[in-house]
C-alpha cells in the first residue's frame, strides 16, 4: 500500500520522537552513574538539554501533523531505527564510564544519521519546516558526537588508571592529534556531492 507524503514524514518523526526520548532515559541515568565524573557529566548535561528540547520540538510538530505517537511507531513492522536505537543505548549500565560513553557515540550517532534520513525526506518532499528542524536536531548531535571525540581517550585512560594498570597520561595530546587528523583527512578526500551524483548516474 503506498504511503502519502506526510505518512512518510509523520513515520520519521515518531521514530526520531522514540529514538530520543530513549537516549533521554539513558543519559539521565548516567548522570547517576557517573557522578564521580564531574567533567563529563557535564558535558553529558549539556547533551541532555538538547536531547529534552528535541523532545519538546518533536512532541509540537506531532501534535501539530496529527502523527501518530511513539508507541505506534515501536510497534510498526520494520522499524530498525527504533530497534537498533534501544539497543545502543541500553546496552551497557554501571559497567565504567568509557563503556558509557562508548554506547553514546553509538546513540548519539544513530541520531545523527537519523535526522540526515528525516531531512532529507522532508526536503525531498517540500517540507521546510521539518527539513529545518531534522537539519538543526542533525546540527546538535554532530556536536555532541565530535564532544565525545575529545572526551572518551582521556576517559579510556582514567578508566585504567583505576584499574590498576601502568598507563600514560602523556600520549592524550598526540591521541588528540590523531583523531583531528584521522576526520581532516577524510574530509579532505570525501568526493562533493555533485561529484557522486555524476558518478552515480554516469
Amino acid at each position: 500500500m503506498t504511503r502519502d507524503k506526510d505518512e512518510a514524514i509523520n513515520s520519521y518523526i515518531t521514530d526520531m520522537l522514540s529514538l530520543e526520548e530513549h537516549i533521554q532515559k539513558a543519559v539521565s541515568g548516567q548522570l547517576e552513574d557517573l557522578a564521580d565524573y564531574p567533567e563529563v557529566t557535564r558535558d553529558l548535561r549539556q547533551v541532555l538539554r538538547k536531547t529534552e528540547q528535541h523532545i519538546s520540538d518533536l512532541k509540537e510538530l506531532s501534535d501539530r501533523r496529527g502523527a501518530r505517537g511513539p508507541t505506534d511507531a515501536i510497534k510498526r513492522a520494520g522499524s530498525i531505527l527504533l530497534g537498533l536505537g534501544a539497543a545502543a543505548v541500553d546496552l551497557v549500565r554501571k559497567e565504567g564510564l568509557a563503556k558509557n560513553l562508548r554506547d553514546d557515540y553509538t546513540a548519539f550517532s544513530l541520531a545523527t544519521v537519523g535526522y540526515v534520513m528525516l531531512h532529507t525526506t522532508a526536503l525531498s518532499l517540500s517540507e521546510q519546516e521539518v527539513a529545518a528542524l531534522a537539519r538543526q536536531h542533525f546540527s546538535d548531535y554532530a556536536e555532541a558526537v565530535t564532544l565525545l571525540h575529545n572526551v572518551i581517550p582521556g576517559a579510556v585512560v582514567r578508566f585504567l588508571r583505576e584499574d590498576g594498570l601502568p598507563v600514560r597520561e602523556d600520549v592524550l595530546p598526540e591521541i588528540s592529534r590523531t583523531i583531528e587528523q584521522v576526520w581532516r583527512s577524510q574530509s579532505g578526500q570525501a568526493p562533493r556531492a555533485e561529484e557522486t551524483s555524476v558518478a552515480r548516474n554516469a
